[in-house]
Formats: structure tokens, sequence, C-alpha cells
């Protein structure tokens, strides 16, 4: 990990930086989350409390305190994408990962999760891999998408 310090210097000691930096700080730890080092060195960045900044990463889903894998996968679970098929999507990305949601495959490469609205109902139901939000129409697709995501984006054909 990158030191913590250097990744919250570039932002502004203000409070509505923190989302921002708590992100930065989760996305260079190593594991997809926030330490208590790092929640603690940023509440004394922004001059707020500890349990304001620890609220914070508690709140918001796409925030952890937990390590979780190398990829996030999220399966929407807003009502469009539920009619279109995500439950399906969920219960197959499980058994692809052989884990729940809420769990990280024994690798270490994925943590499944559930979210609520990705905003991509156009293109339902839809699933985040990390940071990019993508419309999965079948079973294929979504073996695409984690195989590429395992590879480095590398298909096998």
């Amino acid at each position: 990990m990158t030191a913590i310090p250097s990744i919250l210097d570039p932002f502004p000691r203000e409070r509505e930086y923190l989302l921002l930096a708590l992100s930065a700080l989760q996305e260079a730890s190593g594991t997809n989350s926030l330490g208590p080092e790092s929640l603690t060195l940023a509440a004394e960045h922004f001059r707020l409390s500890r349990a304001e900044v620890f609220g914070v990463a508690g709140y918001y889903s796409m925030l952890s305190t937990e390590t979780r894998g190398k990829h996030i996968l999220r399966v929407c679970r807003s009502p469009v994408c539920r009619m279109m098929g995500s439950c399906d999507l969920l219960e197959l990305a499980g058994s692809i990962l052989g884990i729940s949601p809420g769990e990280t495959s024994s690798d270490g490469m994925f943590t499944l999760e559930v979210c609520e609205c990705l905003g991509n109902c156009q293109e339902a139901p839809s699933i985040m891999i990390d940071n990019k939000v993508i419309g999965v129409s079948n079973e294929a697709a979504l073996r695409r998408l984690i195989q590429e995501a395992r590879t480095g984006g590398k298909s096998d054909g």
C-alpha cells in the first residue's frame, strides 16, 4: 500500500472530500478495504472525530472495513433488475465463484455483493465489476466478464 499521508495530501481538509479520500484509501489498500489506521489518519486529516469517519465508512456500501477480494462483483437488486433476472445472475455468479453474497472466493480474487440501484436500468439486469457497470444479458456474458477480470482483461478466445 502507498503511504496513507501521501494518499490524503491532495485532498483539501474539507469534509466534502472525505468520501473521495476514503475511496482512494480503499483502492490503494491492497485489500479493497479501509483499516483502522486509514480511518484514524483520515479523521486527523479532515479534523473529524473517528466516530464520524467510521460512520461514513460503515454507511456507504461501496466502502468496507472488512478485507475483500481483488475484484468486487456487485449484482443490482433494484426492482427493474430483479424483474429482468438479477436474482438468477446472483445465483449464477455465486455458483461460478463458489461463494455466497458477502463472501470472498478462496483464492482472494472475488468478493460477491448485492447492491441497490446501479443507475443502469436501460441495460438491466446490471452488475458492477470493480468500478465498471455492465448490463449482463445471459450466462455466457457473465462467465466472460468474470474470466476477463480473473485474467486482467485477456480473453481465451
